[in-house]
């Protein structure tokens, strides 16, 4: 039995969507342990831990993009949060 159209987005969103899930999350992902690593002084233990949490994290944004109705707010909050993530690296270097 197909799936009802009412369910299914258009091939627009789904590549939104898809895109942001892969590169918004790994922009996202790396701002994140970039930013974590900005503010500690034991940096090689940052390194150990993110070749690790860093796959889980992306798939975690990568599945999170397709709970969005429309792929741009997915982009939107994305690049927000990478920007956000870009200030606090911006912060803890200086």
């Amino acid at each position: 039995m197909p799936a009802k159209k009412k369910y299914l987005s258009s091939p627009g969103q789904r590549v939104l969507k898809i895109t942001a899930g892969i590169l918004g999350g790994y922009m996202l992902t790396s701002g994140i342990h970039l930013a974590i690593g900005a503010h500690l002084e034991e940096k090689g233990a940052l390194i150990i831990t993110s070749a690790y949490t860093s796959f889980f994290v992306w798939i975690g944004l990568m599945i999170a993009a397709f709970y969005f109705k429309n792929g741009w707010p997915a982009w939107g909050t994305y690049l927000l949060a990478t920007a956000v993530c870009a200030g606090i690296i911006y912060l803890g270097m200086s």
